[in-house]
């Protein structure tokens, strides 16, 4: 088991940042697997685990991915603005079963499904990082196309898109806001 230093570990979660571009070198099985575990790890209220991920690795299906992504700013006519993805060795679309989200909870179920979903993706992009890969985070997509894109039912809803791989470009990371500047 690795164990790392407080230090450590806090240097680690500042490194996680959108990476855009990815060298080919393939994700180790191993790490893979790993990442994909510990997403399994996340908070899960009434443990629903609402949560499903889908492995997209064929090329014309990362094209029709893509074809729903929008720009950074969401704009409606930048359908396909995510097209650095095709760079990733590997895509996961995170998505949640609404009916697993809905039937414990009812409606607040689909609220609870998706903050436990991004805890999840944490999880992963934490153990990501500890095996040297690089992740992002896609969130800038419109829902109903790549459900379509995807064929994807009506009970299964996109949430995020994540990409894992090593970094081609150096790392920069932004300026946050300090403990003081958050607490009121």
């Amino acid at each position: 088991m690795i164990h790392t230093e407080r230090a450590e570990w806090l240097h680690i979660m500042n490194t996680i940042i959108n990476v855009r571009s990815y060298l080919e070198t393939p994700v180790p099985e191993q790490a893979l697997e790993d990442v994909l575990y510990a997403f399994t790890l996340g908070p899960s209220l009434a443990n629903t685990q609402p949560w499903e991920l889908l492995l997209v690795s064929e090329p014309e299906e990362r094209e029709k991915l893509i074809a729903a992504t929008l720009d950074p700013f969401l704009s409606p006519e930048s359908l396909g603005g995510q097209a650095w993805m095709k760079s990733a060795p590997v895509i996961v679309v995170v998505v949640i079963e609404k009916r697993r989200a809905l039937v414990r909870l009812g409606e607040r179920g689909e609220i609870f499904a998706i903050q436990d979903t991004f805890c999840a993706i944490q999880n992963a992009r934490l153990t990501a990082a500890v095996n040297g890969l690089s992740t992002s985070v896609i969130r800038e997509f419109d829902r109903h196309i790549l459900q379509e894109n995807l064929s994807l039912p009506w009970y299964i809803e996109p949430i995020a898109i994540l990409t894992i791989g090593y970094s081609e470009e150096e790392k920069e990371i932004p300026p946050r806001l300090t403990v003081a500047e958050i607490i009121t």
